[in-house]
């Protein structure tokens, strides 16, 4: 049965498949990378939630030549795709498979930074504001969540004005649009978005500081905050 995250029936064709449906899906992916304030060269350990394909997991990677990350998601043929795609990674990478926030984070203070894309709005809101509280826990004092995801505005239009913008974009990519929704196997009883002033309000009760929003682009947005430093 498929699960949630596997929009396609094909797991190979995941990555230009969401390329067509996430508009700016590289500026999103940049702008959860901005965000975390470590150096590029610093020792940090990630946690991915719901890594997929492990597109932004290579990306990090990249970009923090001394991190490590560990990659989770609950999708058996996501992450074959990701063991092959970040096999030149080495040992600086561990894929697990498990969900959340049923079995991960499942550690105290143990990671600088904790990412997820495009993942969370497939939980409810009672579930996200568990995966919040667990995240906070998993993180060392001033240690960042980022998550770079899908929100719900509360008025109609906002949400009809963004359904059209993403036909749009699937024409634009060069699908016709027929086409991509007979490939595409997502289905909306797998999504539950929430707005964005709820999440960063559970962000706030969860505990994190430096609560913020990086980036939005219609129905789509980045944010995340801190989890505060120790007193001395």
């Amino acid at each position: 049965m498929k699960k949630p995250g596997e929009v396609f029936e094909d797991s190979r064709v995941y990555d230009p498949g969401i390329e067509a449906i996430v508009p700016r899906y590289d500026e999103l992916h940049d702008a959860i990378l901005n965000v975390p304030p470590q150096e590029r060269t610093d020792e940090i350990r990630v946690l991915e939630l719901g890594a997929g394909t492990g597109e932004l997991t290579a990306k990090l990677l990249t970009r923090f030549s001394e991190s490590s990350v560990l990659a989770v998601d609950h999708s058996e043929k996501m992450l074959a795709e990701a063991e092959r795609k970040l096999e030149t990674f080495g040992d600086r990478v561990d894929i697990e498979q498990g969900a959340f926030p049923d079995d991960h984070p499942a550690s105290s203070g143990e990671f600088d930074l904790v990412i997820s894309s495009l993942a969370v709005h497939h939980l409810s809101a009672e579930e996200k504001r568990t995966l919040f509280d667990a995240v906070f826990d998993a993180l060392v004092p001033g240690g960042w969540f980022v998550n770079g995801d899908v929100i719900h505005f509360d008025a109609p239009h906002l949400e009809t004005l963004s359904d059209a913008m993403i036909k749009n974009w699937v024409r634009a990519k060069g699908w016709e649009e027929e086409e991509f929704m007979e490939r595409w196997q997502a289905s909306d009883e797998y999504d539950d978005p929430d707005t964005l002033t709820d999440q960063l309000v559970w962000l706030r009760e969860s505990g994190f500081d430096s609560i913020t929003s990086i980036w939005q682009y219609y129905n789509f947005a980045v944010f995340g905050g801190q989890r505060p430093e120790d007193p001395r």
